[in-house]
């Protein structure tokens, strides 16, 4: 069995991890604060549609239910961060303004469930498929599976409408909206970008390590965080050099993020991660685990990856058989040690960054959080 690499443990600025529980409190915190704001914005759109027509409040309804249903609110909470650290001090405005991104990641959640094919978000039907279940419940003719994608579609881009919405409401001087719409846009650019790579990964017959890393830059350390905490800057009216802090942290965080979220995945508990933990073998996905396995297989590990992976049909024996491989060749220590290695580089920047305190503590609990989760 060989191991990861030993020099992932020895980044020389590791320093020891506070308790989870004191990360979480802090993101628990500002979900206090976040989610009632959340809770009346949809509500006055629940109203709104029912001005268009009684059926329309289904769509916003569904945005709703989507967003209550166990959101961390990690990509609101690093505007909130990235604009304290930045030195705001307007903080129920900026609050408000958090709600963008929130909204724009239930779009995102929603679409890739159709792209994915995913029946379960966080244990709960995906909205494709919550609204199969209202097409059948309601006595509709036609199509069920249409109609499910088509109002999942059409109840995604209404949340990105919401989304660009806030921005404009936000209560902010004019230059500073204009740019935080700025990486909000470019947050919502490169979140396809990293998608679409995601998807050519799953049909190409080999991956790289950089791809991968790649695609975890994209859809994962810009999209969550480092474009969120440009935009809290930007909200702050930020100097250049806190840009490049956020962005120096942001990177090698979201891609320890997504690793450790692909490694749960595999190997984690259902009912922590919500979703079947073999989702991510039957439909082939290339993550680093993936990828580090290929590299180091053996023949006949080779052949029985090959096998598995994509096969929806795939039993336990097989799934369980895939785990092994992961395990005995070390891509899952690899991938353990790599997200450790990320992790410390974020941690070096937070701590060393001249930034503003409130916002260097956010910068680190999530830190904290993220290293202190059993893998």
């Amino acid at each position: 069995m060989e191991e990861g690499p030993k020099y992932l443990y020895q980044y020389p600025w590791k320093s020891e991890v506070s308790e989870q529980v004191e990360a979480e409190k802090l993101l628990l915190e500002f979900k206090k604060r976040f989610d009632p704001l959340l809770k009346e914005y949809l509500q006055g759109k629940v109203r709104e549609a029912n001005e268009v027509s009684s059926q329309a409040v289904v769509l916003v309804k569904e945005i709703a239910r989507l967003a209550k249903n166990g959101g961390k609110r990690v990509r609101p909470m690093f505007v909130y961060a990235g604009y304290l650290a930045a030195g705001g001090r307007s903080v129920d405005a900026v609050i408000l303004a958090s709600l963008s991104v929130e909204l724009l990641h239930t779009f995102a959640l929603i679409h890739d469930d159709i792209i994915d094919r995913s029946p379960l978000r966080r244990d709960e039907p995906t909205t494709h498929k919550a609204f199969e279940s209202f097409h059948k419940s309601s006595g509709y003719h036609g199509d069920r599976k249409w109609y499910g994608l088509s109002s999942a579609i059409l109840t995604g881009d209404l949340a990105a409408t919401y989304a660009n919405e806030i921005l404009n409401i936000a209560p902010f001087p004019h230059e500073r909206v204009r740019r935080a719409k700025y990486y909000f846009n470019k947050m919502k650019e490169e979140a396809e970008y990293g998608e679409y790579l995601d998807v050519l990964s799953g049909i190409k017959e080999k991956v790289s390590e950089d791809e991968v890393l790649k695609i975890l830059e994209y859809k994962t350390g810009k999209y969550t965080v480092e474009r969120p905490l440009h935009i809290g800057a930007a909200l702050a009216a930020a100097d250049s050099s806190v840009y490049e802090v956020f962005t120096a942290y942001a990177v090698p965080f979201g891609q320890a993020f997504q690793t450790q979220d692909d490694i749960l995945g595999t190997f984690g508990d259902e009912e922590t991660i919500g979703k079947p933990n073999d989702s991510d073998i039957k439909e082939g996905k290339k993550t680093l685990l993936v990828v580090k396995s290929f590299e180091r297989a053996s023949r006949q590990q080779k052949k029985l990856l090959k096998q598995v992976l994509g096969d929806r049909g795939a039993d336990n024996t097989k799934i369980e058989q895939v785990r092994e491989i992961m395990r005995d060749t070390g891509a899952l220590s690899y991938a353990v040690s790599l997200s450790n290695y990320l992790l410390n580089q974020s941690r070096y920047v937070a701590q060393s960054a001249k930034i503003e305190e409130p916002g260097r503590q956010y910068l680190l609990a999530a830190v904290d959080y993220l290293q202190s989760r059993p893998l």
